[in-house]
């Protein structure tokens, strides 16, 4: 494993200052991935948060006079020799050093000079060199020509054993233009969302979410539901299941609180071999009781709340319900809605926007309402004639779930929803780590 610096400027912490933001994402990958980054910073700067990890190693360079011109004052050569020393010190078994505007901004010229010499007294270590801004060093040289000539060469002089940074791919010509290097020296790394941190996620709920794979899925839903029969569990199973007929990557969370005895721990098991059977994996079904002693019993509203703001799709089959919160909270949290036509008060409650399948019920749907609901009153769905072999009958429920795995991505299609699924799979922390970042550090 590489040993890996992040080299920054910053003499405290500004959360508004997009730099410090994508280098907090930074550490927190590497952190994810088993590294012990080092972090270096002026002497001024007080850790705290990600920067007080117990696994980051803070290194503090001299704060020396910066300037947004770009001026060669009077300690100029003394501030150069300061930091190149210490990053001599600091660096000497580094293997990949990352910079965030070290090579562009005005006010680094002097570390710019400093890790420059480093760079060639070191010739083993990886530079990459983060750019934060599409403006041109030429037309900052037109703004201030102060010490012009000397910086307009220096950023066009190449930085040995390098790669210059973007975050998206149209803009890499230019950024070989403007820093005069081959374009194959100009990579695309996207900035990443720390989307479990974003939503206000705990410790525990997000190592769940990584465990999981859960942000790399198509398909996310979330079911928070005592463990009765009547929630009919196994048609969110059957039907996500049949999401994947459709190449879509699935996970199902449920949140299966008040469920620690009897006829609930044997429901649990059952719905567990039906998802073996029905070629569901232990990352794609997660009963959240199974998880954490924190969530045998009761589970936080707020850990609810999270992991709806995750999931896209909402299945709700129960034979009864009064009103249904879950539903709504789903529904404000624009995941597609599922819901059962067997049990006509949901359609009067949700409209016409969700998608009704039937799922039998506790209800007679052919009665009179006034009749409707008596206790002997039940509407049952079959899937399949009884006269069919079992088989055949297994086969008819199949394809009535795939129609409804089918509606439900179509819905996913849509152009909101597709741009949610790419940036939640494409733009988390461990798929940009994986896949953009993490392989810089060997390539050549």
């Amino acid at each position: 494993m590489k040993e890996v610096a992040l080299f920054t400027t910053f003499s405290d912490i500004q959360q508004a200052y997009s730099l410090n933001i994508i280098t907090q994402y930074q550490i927190k990958m590497l952190l994810l991935n088993g590294y012990t980054p080092t972090v270096i910073v002026h002497e001024t700067f007080v850790p705290e948060g990600i920067y007080a990890h117990p696994q980051v190693k803070l290194e503090y360079i001299p704060n020396v006079a910066c300037h947004n011109e770009v001026v060669k004052d009077e300690t100029f050569e003394n501030d150069v020799t300061l930091i190149e020393n210490r990053l001599r010190e600091i660096l000497k078994d580094i293997d990949v050093v990352i910079t965030h505007d070290i090579i562009y901004q005005n006010a680094c010229l002097k570390h710019n000079f400093a890790a420059r010499k480093i760079a060639k007294e070191f010739p083993q270590i990886r530079w990459l060199h983060w750019i934060h801004s599409a403006t041109s060093p030429l037309l900052l040289n037109m703004i201030r020509p102060i010490f012009a000539d000397e910086y307009v060469d220096l950023v066009q002089t190449e930085f040995p054993n390098s790669k210059y940074v973007y975050p998206n791919s149209y803009a890499i010509p230019s950024v070989s233009k403007n820093f005069n290097v081959p374009s194959e020296d100009v990579v695309c790394v996207h900035h990443p969302t720390d989307l479990p941190n974003y939503i206000g996620m705990s410790k525990e709920e997000e190592e769940l979410v990584y465990k999981k794979e859960i942000l790399t899925a198509d398909a996310i839903t979330t079911y928070p539901i005592r463990l009765d029969r009547g929630k009919q569990v196994e048609y969110v199973i059957k039907t996500m299941a049949m999401l994947k007929e459709f190449g879509l990557d699935i996970r199902i969370i449920i949140i299966d609180f008040h469920s620690t005895a009897g006829d609930k721990v044997t429901y649990r098991d059952e719905l567990k071999q039906l998802a073996i059977d029905w070629e569901l994996n232990s990352d794609e079904v997660t009963f959240l009781s199974e998880e954490s002693d924190n969530w045998t019993l009761e589970v936080p509203q707020s850990t609810v709340a999270h992991f709806q703001m995750l999931s896209n799709v909402f299945i709700l089959p129960s034979v009864s319900e009064t009103y249904s919160l879950i539903a709504q909270e789903a529904g404000l949290m624009k995941q597609v809605m599922v819901l059962n036509a067997d049990f006509p008060p949901l359609r009067s409650i949700y409209g016409e926007n969700a998608i009704y399948r039937k799922y039998s019920s506790r209800y007679d749907v052919m009665a009179d309402p006034f009749e409707a609901m008596r206790p002997e009153s039940e509407t049952k769905t079959k899937y399949g004639s009884d006269n069919l072999p079992e088989e055949a009958r297994k086969g008819a429920e199949k394809d009535y779930h795939k129609v409804t795995a089918g509606m439900i991505a179509a819905r996913l299609m849509h152009p909101e929803m597709a741009m949610s699924i790419h940036l939640r799979k494409n733009r988390n922390l461990q798929t940009i780590f994986k896949k953009e970042l993490e392989p810089l550090f060997f390539n050549n």
